[in-house]
């Protein structure tokens, strides 16, 4: 991984030969790659929203969260995906929102992206291996769950879902 380094350049490359050029990394916060369009949307501002409380966040790296529609064969699976949220991890408890379009059945996905390369890392078994929950806190047993085991219902004036992640 390059080191970041906002000094003057020879005192960077000074730095780098000296091996001062860790600690001078470590003291520069690191720039979270969020792009616009995968900002939350203000809660309560738009009636039906789905608002997602994720519990258990450490308060490293992104929080990504994801809204799915149903599909048995797609679910975690970008053509059922309806919006993805990053934002900034901070430690506890985070709240983001989704505006929909309409009521109905819906599942909501969530990892802390702790090292903020923006991909969910996985073990070797096709497991999450960060900070992961599934609405319903369907708990990962061998295999990823159904889009059924996720659901939940949102009515015409919103519904709130509550997570939390599973380390």
């Amino acid at each position: 991984m390059p080191i970041r380094c906002s000094a003057p350049a020879i005192l960077c490359l000074l730095a780098s030969f000296t091996g001062f050029g860790a600690a001078m990394a470590a003291a520069e916060p690191q720039a979270l790659d969020i792009r616009p369009y995968e900002a939350s949307a203000v809660c309560g501002a738009h009636v039906p929203q789905v608002q997602v409380i994720v519990e258990g966040v450490t308060g490293q790296g992104i929080l990504t969260v994801e809204l799915y529609r149903p599909s048995e064969r797609d679910f975690l699976k970008k053509a059922s995906r309806i919006h993805r949220i990053r934002v900034p991890a901070q430690p506890g408890t985070q709240r983001v929102c989704f505006d929909i379009e309409k009521a109905g059945e819906y599942a909501i996905a969530a990892y802390e992206d702790l090292d903020a390369d923006r991909d969910l890392d996985q073990k070797w078994n096709m497991m999450p291996a960060e900070p992961f929950a599934l609405s319903n806190d369907k708990p990962l047993a061998f295999a990823m769950p159904k889009f059924s085991d996720a659901a939940f219902r949102v009515t015409e004036k919103g519904g709130v879902v509550r997570i939390r992640l599973q380390k």
